[in-house]
């Protein structure tokens, strides 16, 4: 089983850290406690999921502040694999593409914009298309490369959507 080393490690920490400077830009919002990263080394109960490149879950919080916390789960093996097969995508734009992608599932979550017991299929298109309006209009080198080729992917790993109740977490994976 493939996991991220300490050079791809630094590389998802910088990955997040745009895609939250860019979500923070276009939509005026602070990412700031809502939200964790974990890669597949750390998780607990969770398990990998193939198919898909992140997992989210929502764990609700049974202390005092924000009403639901959210995991954005990366899932090592999927990433990795997708970055051996395709070797023209660096692991910073995927990672960007991804991180902003579920970070806009987080916003319209914890706005009530979307609901994340709703339907899945309209709200991954929505994503989607939020996802690359805002990373066109805050461009990142490799992008364009990473767009084009899942573009010509038909079901995998996009659009992937299932709903699993775990033990009083529930996990929604979006990407």
């Amino acid at each position: 089983m493939a996991y991220f080393r300490p050079e791809h490690r630094m590389t998802v920490r910088y990955g997040s850290s745009l895609a939250e400077n860019i979500v923070r830009k276009e939509l005026d919002w602070d990412t700031r406690n809502v939200y964790d990263v974990k890669t597949l080394r750390e998780f607990d109960a969770e398990e990998p999921r193939d198919g898909v490149f992140a997992q989210l879950i929502r764990v609700e919080q049974s202390v005092c502040g924000p009403e639901h916390y959210y995991r954005v789960c990366l899932q090592d093996r999927e990433i990795l694999d997708f970055l051996r097969a395709n070797p023209s995508i660096d692991l910073l734009s995927l990672i960007t593409f991804i991180m902003t992608h579920e970070l806009l599932h987080i916003h319209r979550f914890t706005t009530g914009k979307a609901d994340f017991f709703g339907e899945s299929r309209e709200e991954e298109v929505l994503v989607d298309a939020l996802t690359r309006v805002f990373l066109a209009k805050n461009p990142v080198t490799g992008l364009p490369r990473v767009l084009s080729l899942l573009d010509k992917l038909m079901a995998a790993p996009l659009y992937n959507d299932h709903i699993v109740q775990d033990a009083g977490r529930n996990l929604n994976a979006h990407l």
